[in-house]
C-alpha cells in the first residue's frame, strides 16, 4: 500500500448502523454511475472531495458531510462489482462489526447505507492522518524494538476487544495496521472478519479468506478459527517490523508457501535482523508463530502481558551480552523448534516499576513516531479491497 490519508477530524461516535438494510439479493439491478468529486454520493449527505485510493474490488474517497462539515472516508464497491452480492455483504458486515466493537485501536465507523442509484452499500469511516506499516517499512527499513513493542501493545488491545466480542479479523497484515501521526495504531479493513468458531454474528460466511503470506495454518486447512489465528498473523507482522523481512519471504510459490506455514519451523527474527534482538523477543514472536493454536498465546491479553518484561531490559543500566542474540547465517531448514525460555517472572514491586517504565516509553515512542512519520499522508493511496484479494 502506498501513502494514505485518514485524518481523525471526526471525534463523535456514530449511532448503531441500520441492521435492517434490505437483502442485497432482492434489490433490482440499477445502472451504476461513478462517484464524482464535488457531488453527493447518491442518496447520502456525503459530498465527494477527492479519491484516496482504488483497488480491484472497491474505492475510497475523502468526503464531507453536507450539513455538519465533518470530513471522513467513504468506502464503496466499484460500480462493476455492484451485483456481486458476496462482496457487497462484506462491506455491510464490516460496518456492523465496527459498530458493535468500538475501540480506540480500531478504525471507527460513522455511517453505513445504500447508494440510491445502484444499491451498492457504502461505509463511512473516520479519516486518519499517518501511514500504514507497509509504507513505513518501505520508508525506513525496520522499526526499533521499543517502537515495535509499543505498536504491538496497541494492536493487541484492539484485537482483544474484537476477540472478546466474538470476532476474528482474519487478515492482519502490515497494510491493515495504520500509524496515526499522534502515535496511535489502528486496525483497518475488517472485510474478512467473521465470528469466531461457535459464535454468531455479522460476517458468517464459511469461506477461507485471507492473504496467503499471512494466513495461519488452520486457515490453509479450512479448520475453525479463533483469536489465536490473528495472533499468528500479528507474529508475522512483528517479525517483519524488527527483521525487515518475513520468515518465508524466500518462497514465491503458493503451494510451497502453504507447506511452509503448515510444516516449516521459522528461523528466529534475530537471524535476519540488522539490529540486536533480545532472545526473549525472539521467543515471544516465535511462540505466536506456533503451528498448533494450542501452543500459541491463549489470548491477545496473554500475549500483551509479557510486553513489560520485554521492555524492562531495554532500559536497564547495563545489558548482559548473553541477553542479546546477534544475527547469524540462515539455514534453510531448522531441525528443531526454538526454545520458549527467556521471560523470567517478575516480583510484584518490579512489575509495577516495569509498567510505569512502559507507560513512559510508550508515550515517548508515540511522540517520536509522530515526528518520524513526517508530512501528513492519507489512508487511501492504494486502498485495501473490501475483502482480501485472494481466497484460498
Amino acid at each position: 500500500m502506498t501513502n494514505a490519508t485518514l485524518r481523525t477530524d471526526v471525534h463523535e461516535r456514530s449511532t448503531q448502523p441500520d441492521e435492517s438494510l434490505p437483502p442485497l439479493s432482492t434489490r433490482s439491478p440499477v445502472r451504476s454511475t461513478p462517484l464524482r468529486c464535488g457531488e453527493r454520493a447518491p442518496g447520502t449527505p456525503w459530498i465527494i472531495l477527492r479519491p484516496l485510493g482504488k483497488g480491484g474490488v472497491g474505492e475510497v474517497f475523502e468526503v464531507e458531510h453536507a450539513l455538519l462539515g465533518r470530513r471522513a472516508a467513504l468506502k464503496a464497491l466499484l460500480p462493476a462489482n455492484a451485483e456481486r452480492h458476496g462482496l457487497a455483504e462484506r462491506i455491510a458486515d464490516e460496518g456492523r462489526i465496527l459498530a458493535r466493537v468500538r475501540h480506540d485501536n480500531l478504525v471507527e465507523v460513522l455511517d453505513l447505507g445504500l447508494l440510491t442509484d445502484d444499491g451498492r452499500p457504502y461505509l463511512v469511516l473516520e479519516l486518519l492522518e499517518g501511514r500504514d506499516l507497509r509504507a513505513e517499512l518501505a520508508r525506513i527499513g525496520v522499526l526499533s524494538v521499543p517502537t515495535t513493542l509499543t505498536i504491538a501493545s496497541q494492536v493487541l488491545r484492539g484485537l482483544g476487544a474484537l476477540h472478546r466480542a466474538g470476532f476474528v479479523h482474519r487478515d492482519i497484515k502490515l497494510e491493515n495496521l495504520f500509524l496515526c501521526d499522534d502515535g496511535r495504531a489502528k486496525i483497518l479493513d475488517l472485510g474478512a472478519a467473521e465470528p469466531a468458531s461457535g459464535c454468531e454474528g455479522p460476517g458468517a460466511r464459511g469461506a477461507s479468506l485471507g492473504t496467503p503470506r499471512t494466513m495461519a495454518p488452520e486457515q490453509f486447512e479450512g479448520k475453525p478459527v479463533d483469536g489465536r489465528t490473528d495472533l499468528y498473523a500479528l507474529g508475522l507482522v512483528l517479525y517483519e517490523l524488527v527483521a525487515g523481512r518475513g520468515p518465508f519471504d524466500d518462497i514465491k510459490d503458493l503451494d510451497a508457501l502453504r507447506f511452509a506455514h503448515l510444516d516449516r519451523i521459522p528461523a528466529p527474527p534475530s537471524w535476519f535482523a540488522p539490529q540486536p534482538i533480545p532472545a526473549a523477543l525472539d521467543a515471544w514472536i516465535l511462540r505466536a508463530l506456533e503451528k498448533d493454536p494450542d501452543d500459541r498465546f491463549a489470548s491477545a491479553e496473554a500475549m500483551a502481558a509479557e510486553i513489560p518484561a520485554l521492555v524492562a531490559p531495554l532500559y536497564a543500566p547495563t545489558t548482559r551480552a548473553a541477553e542479546i542474540t546477534t544475527p547469524s547465517a540462515f539455514s534453510a531448514d531448522v531441525s528443531r523448534p526454538p526454545s520458549r525460555s527467556g521471560v523470567t517472572p517478575l516480583s510484584e514491586g518490579t512489575r509495577r516499576m516495569v509498567v510505569s517504565v512502559l507507560a513512559i516509553v510508550s508515550l515517548a515512542a508515540g511522540l517520536a513516531l509522530g515526528r518520524l512519520l513526517g508530512p501528513h499522508t492519507s489512508f487511501g493511496g492504494v486502498v485495501n479491497d473490501p475483502i482480501p484479494s485472494r481466497s484460498v
